[in-house]
């Protein structure tokens, strides 16, 4: 039987980088996308094509999202070994111009989606003696930045909540870790390539390249890590991104 991994937001960019490793690595993947558009649509067709797949879809944005779509996933593939929690929302704008609206639409999916996935699914994964959280985070975790006045304090609580889960959920058998990503290359990072300079390694970060690092973490090469926070960003947060 196939280990099972829910991915959120899994549609597009790292999350669809994430839930193809993942397949390839042998996971049955919850597939998870915010409302069934017909790119989403097709997307969750080719991964089907290549191994067990199930389509979830919900704003978790609504805080009875989170046990729907993890008792589906249990009921539909059979269990859940590792949650990835990527979806999330960008918001970057000055502080002066963000009003309650982009406070509560940022927090509701970063920080209480996020956390509400995270305790439905160590509830089912506490049943089983085990079981991985990965919180994708940011490097605005660890730093801010003009314009993420609300964006970076939402991914440092998501940071704060993996540290927190660690520490209660460790004698259960069940790992929760961050991952941060820096700057990325995706269709929605289109000036990705524009950090290059101020990158170490001379270059903005693949999907792939955030997905190799998750599959670790997953897997029992990583079985003493928790708690952590785990940079994926070329270096850049040593050059002080947030200048």
């Amino acid at each position: 039987m196939s280990r099972v991994a829910l991915v959120t937001g899994a549609n597009t960019g790292i999350g669809w980088a994430i839930a193809e490793r993942l397949q390839r690595d042998g996971f049955a993947v919850g597939f998870h996308s915010r409302d069934d558009r017909e790119d989403s649509r097709e997307r969750f067709e080719e991964i089907s094509k290549r191994g067990p797949a199930h389509w979830l879809r919900g704003d978790l944005g609504e805080t009875d999202i989170a046990e729907r779509l993890i008792a589906e996933t249990v009921e539909t593939l059979g269990g859940i070994d590792a949650l990835v929690n990527n979806a999330g929302i960008t918001v970057s704008k000055p502080a002066l111009e963000l009003g309650a609206e982009d406070f509560d639409r940022i927090f509701s999916v970063d920080v209480r989606g996020a956390f509400l996935m995270a305790v439905a699914a160590a509830r089912r994964m506490r049943e089983a003696g085990r079981g991985v959280i990965v919180n994708i985070t940011s490097v605005h975790e660890h730093v801010p930045r003009p314009g993420f006045a609300l964006y970076a304090p939402a991914k440092a609580a998501l940071g704060m909540i993996t540290r927190s889960l660690a520490l209660e959920l460790g004698a259960e058998g069940i790992r929760v870790v961050s991952v941060a990503p820096g700057t990325i290359r995706t269709a929605r990072n289109k000036d990705a390539d524009k950090d290059a300079d101020e990158i170490p390694l001379g270059r903005a970060g693949e999907p792939e390249d955030v997905a190799a690092i998750v599959a670790w973490v997953i897997s029992d090469e990583a079985r003493y890590v928790t708690g952590a926070s785990l940079l994926v960003d070329g270096g850049f947060i040593q050059h002080g991104v947030g200048s």
